[in-house]
């Protein structure tokens, strides 16, 4: 067991020892612009340490899981890594990333002052290793249209009242973009309820609750009542530019594009943060992705010394920046208050950091990533369906305590 002496050298080691005439290869998911908005923070970094190089290379992310593991059996490849928020805990558990609580506690404990507690606590074992650090984050926010939406929704009531008025205008009402007629579209409603996926210690399944069952019934009825558009992933920004749709909800990268693509929606549209619910939250879901050291790297120290300046505020800051500058608002889940350096306007900004103090990411619950296929049919079981939401909920805890069971273990 590691002593406290023994974390304390080995963390003022960290703190003091210069990088030496080394190379950092790391691997980011994305496409070619995920480099590119790293790239401040490697420019910084050879500034200070001139005798190191980096190569930095971008991943498609329907293929980072793959070509992680093969990096992993072949024990070559990426020093470092970013990804989604599943693979710390993913690839961790299989020895692929440095458990980082046990060999740099002092960086997650710094880092744990200022990160986005949703995002910190999605990629936290149940047993508190941690594997990865927060790297970005996205959140749901809802979009409007001023013209045609005085008074943004609060509520559950006033938004079914909204779209009660919206509708008999001719209007189409609301499209729902991130997760559509899915678990991650149902999440936040079954937050805003009261409502859980598992219990706190990810003994067993919630989703079935009272709480689980009066989310479900609400969410399906945006579809089956007020005709929200099914399809994977609808048009929000056209919807709302044609006004065809008053009201959208997706994640926070819209009110980039918006700026930038949509010149006729100019001062007229809005945002707010989601409705409140029975439990008088307005949850979001929030998603992003983390970065980790993998475990057969010849450099740990140089890249844990690397990921720290991440954090820096002189980093964080140049890194927003450079976002900017590519038309892209990049938010760092790891210095949650530093969002409000992003370019936004004052009001905008302002509801952003309130949705972030209000919003959750993914369960850290073993057996989840394998669960999600079950809450997927379970949700689209009730909406396209017409099933029961007790009986589809239940058939969902079903799976997902075996899998709590199976991969628990």
């Amino acid at each position: 067991m590691r002593t406290p002496f023994a974390a304390l050298t080995l963390s003022a080691l960290l703190a003091a020892t210069p990088a030496s005439a080394e190379k950092l290869t790391i691997w980011v998911v994305g496409d070619e612009t995920t480099p590119k908005i790293l790239q401040p923070a490697v420019d910084l970094y050879k500034k200070d340490h001139p005798n190191v190089t980096f190569e930095v290379r971008a991943v498609p992310g329907d293929q980072a899981f793959t070509k992680y593991l093969a990096a992993l059996a072949s024990r070559s490849g990426p020093d470092i890594i970013t990804g989604y928020l599943s693979y710390g805990i993913e690839i961790g558990k299989k020895g692929g990333l440095l458990n980082l609580q046990e060999k740099y506690p002092a960086l997650v404990s710094s880092v744990r002052k200022t990160a986005n507690k949703g995002i910190l606590d999605s990629i936290t074992s149940v047993d508190g290793n941690v594997y990865a650090l927060p790297y970005d984050l996205t959140v749901q926010l809802m979009y409007y249209r001023k013209d045609l939406v005085k008074t943004p929704p609060r509520t559950w009531a006033e938004l079914t009242a909204t779209l009660d008025k919206l509708r008999a205008s001719g209007n189409k009402g609301l499209v729902q973009q991130w997760g559509n007629a899915g678990w991650v579209g149902f999440f936040p409603y079954l937050k805003q309820a009261g409502g859980n996926l598992y219990d706190a210690r990810c003994t067993q399944a919630t989703i079935n609750s009272a709480a689980g069952v009066t989310a479900l019934t609400y969410y399906a009825q945006l579809y089956t009542k007020y005709k929200g558009p099914t399809d994977g992933w609808p048009d929000m920004e056209q919807g709302l530019e044609n006004g065809d749709y008053a009201l959208g909800m997706t994640g926070n990268w819209s009110m980039q594009s918006i700026r930038t693509g949509r010149p006729k929606l100019a001062g007229k549209w809005g945002i707010t943060m989601l409705p409140k619910g029975p439990s008088g939250k307005s949850t979001a879901f929030e998603g992003g992705s983390l970065i980790g050291i993998m475990s057969y790297t010849r450099v740990p120290d140089l890249a844990a010394d690397f990921i720290k300046q991440l954090y820096s505020t002189r980093t964080t800051v140049a890194m927003i920046k450079g976002a900017n500058e590519l038309g892209t608002l990049w938010l760092p889940a790891g210095r949650q208050d530093l969002v409000t350096q992003v370019n936004l306007p004052a009001d905008q900004k302002a509801i952003l950091m309130r949705q972030l103090s209000d919003s959750d990411g993914p369960p850290n619950c073993p057996g989840w990533e394998q669960s999600g296929d079950a809450v997927q049919k379970a949700v689209q079981q009730v909406v396209f369906n017409g099933a029961s939401p007790k009986a589809a909920l239940d058939d969902a805890a079903k799976t997902m305590n075996a899998n709590l069971s199976k991969y628990g273990k």
